[in-house]
């Protein structure tokens, strides 16, 4: 976490970043309203869940209703695997916007202000934003948005009332009875909503989780947060009820996303797999059709490998723009299928990028799991 004041706004020098304790986000901060004109329409809401990427359906991956839920046991999971492309959209959903979807490789490390490094993922999707996004890429931003940190704009010197034991006075936007945090995805993002603040002289910035951000925006009693808000139209406005929906949906550290957009190295794909083992993922189902049973996604390389389909989140699976749904999958039931399907060559994770293929040497954190499954 790291925090910065500015020393005056005429100053170009880009303040140093230091590092600070975990800090409280007070519930009624103490900065001024802004009017009601910078705050933006919400234009997604937990409905927009539903149904995207085919004409309708019932709601199937956030309230995992029992048509979709997975069994307890992980005894019985769908057992036709069918071949899905790897890239983003189908053939006949080209002419759709494009969602902001990523490269294979996690984007190197940059700043856009010497000193604050950008949550890069969310940025670059922020940047493909134009006016009028639709509720697909707004949720396709926030798949990007479940890893790296925000910086929060803070009214007053951040470290001080950190060293106090004070909540921070973050900056909000109201609009009668709504409110709205700010936070940034970038230094860029964050200069811009603060070079022509009268208040400025006396604004700092604090670095956290983008969980942690989220889950102050829940329990703060905010209406919803609000990235980038200086930058339209590459902002985004989430309100607290998806918010809430997203992070039920990810283990509380999104260890397999923040492993996904890490720099990698040989351990990488072991790492991975141990974190599959530890936390549920999801797979792309659809409903079969003429009385087929449902189906799990799975992948093929230009040699014929077969690689099944596994995703960090729901949104993952959301963000392809295909006619699937996202499914729950505990541990033990990827084990299942892996050890019932052994012409397998692994998981490809993540489809819609980063994403990676991790080969069955490096899933035997997940394969063991079978074991203990066949001797009980």
């Amino acid at each position: 976490m790291a925090l910065f004041s500015r020393r005056k706004k005429t100053d170009d020098a880009v303040p140093e970043v230091q590092t600070s304790a975990e800090a409280e986000v007070a519930p009624e901060p103490e900065t001024p309203d802004a009017p009601a004109e910078s705050v933006p329409e919400i234009g997604i809401s937990v409905q927009a869940f539903r149904g995207v990427g085919a004409d309708a359906g019932p709601e199937v991956n956030l309230e995992e209703p029992e048509a979709q839920a997975t069994p307890a046991t992980g005894d019985e999971v769908p057992q036709r695997l069918r071949s899905v492309s790897t890239t983003g959209m189908p053939d006949d959903q080209k002419a759709a916007p494009r969602l902001p979807l990523a490269a294979a490789l996690p984007p190197e490390q940059t700043h856009t202000v010497e000193g604050l490094n950008d949550n890069v993922l969310l940025r670059e999707a922020l940047a493909e934003l134009e006016e009028g996004a639709s509720n697909e890429q707004l949720l396709g931003v926030m798949r990007q948005s479940l890893q790296g940190h925000l910086y929060l704009r803070v009214h007053g010197d951040a470290r001080e009332q950190i060293s106090s034991g004070k909540p921070l006075s973050v900056g909000v936007v109201r609009d009668g009875d709504r409110s709205f945090m700010l936070a940034y995805s970038s230094g860029a993002a964050l200069r811009a909503s603060v070079q022509d603040a009268e208040d400025a002289a006396s604004t700092s910035a604090i670095a956290q989780p983008v969980t942690s951000v989220y889950q102050q925006v829940v329990s703060g009693g905010f209406t919803g947060v609000i990235i980038d808000n200086s930058s339209a139209p590459h902002r985004a406005v989430f309100p607290t009820e998806l918010l809430q929906k997203a992070l039920d949906q990810g283990d509380e550290d999104m260890s397999v996303k923040t492993l996904m957009a890490a720099p990698r190295d040989e351990q990488t794909p072991v790492r991975i797999g141990e974190a599959l083992a530890k936390t549920r993922s999801w797979v792309a189902v659809n409903d079969g059709g003429n009385g087929q049973p449902v189906g799990i996604a799975e992948a093929h390389t230009t040699d014929g490998r077969r690689f099944l389909q596994v995703f960090s989140h729901p949104l993952e699976v959301v963000a392809l723009g295909r006619q699937d749904k996202p499914m729950p999958f505990k541990p033990e039931q990827l084990a299942k299928v892996l050890s019932e399907h052994p012409e397998i060559a692994g998981v490809l994770v993540d489809v819609g990028g980063p994403s990676i293929a991790v080969e069955r040497d490096a899933l035997s954190a997940v394969l063991v799991l079978a074991i203990d499954l066949g001797d009980d």
